[in-house]
């Protein structure tokens, strides 16, 4: 079982986005050595397929407790899709208007995949280095405090699945 929220979508994400194999050579070599009962690297004992139903059940389950741009916000930072950036750039703009929404969708999208450095970022818009951690910090503070409402929510939902280990 999951020891918090946090891990359980970690995993989940984490099975939904790796691939099943077929039944290689060695597929078929690690099933034989199983069968023979040398080695079981699975802890729960569940297939590939098993793992993955299980898991889109957990994110269906998942989706219909959160509200639309809760499980937006929860996709892009477990899922890492930012399909739905517009959606949590709309959500920022309508708590500060501080930002401007191209710059928002550019932090968003620095938040989540970090794939751009703080130098980008202030080429990108002609920042200094104080305003570019000054707009990070304005949007960081609103995204965790939806995040932390989700988590709550989540946790009040999903108590049954999470095992708390003291």
């Amino acid at each position: 079982m999951y020891t918090s929220i946090d891990h359980m979508l970690c995993e989940v994400f984490f099975i939904k986005n790796t691939l099943i194999m077929g039944k290689s050579n060695s597929a078929r070599i690690e099933e034989w050595i199983k069968s023979r009962g040398v080695v079981d690297r699975s802890k729960s004992g569940l297939s590939q397929h098993d793992m993955h139903a299980n898991s889109s059940m957990l994110l269906t389950r998942v989706e219909r407790i959160l509200n639309d741009i809760e499980w937006t916000l929860i996709n892009a930072e477990y899922g890492y899709n930012l399909s739905g950036i517009i959606d949590l750039t709309n959500y920022v703009l309508a708590r500060d208007s501080y930002i401007q929404p191209l710059e928002c969708d550019t932090l968003l999208e620095y938040l989540f995949t970090k794939n751009k450095t703080y130098i980008q970022l202030q080429d990108k818009f002609d920042w200094h280095k104080c305003t570019v951690r000054r707009k990070i910090k304005h949007v960081k503070r609103i995204i965790n405090k939806l995040h932390y409402d989700c988590i709550a929510k989540l946790e009040v939902n999903m108590q049954d699945i999470i095992v708390n280990i003291l």
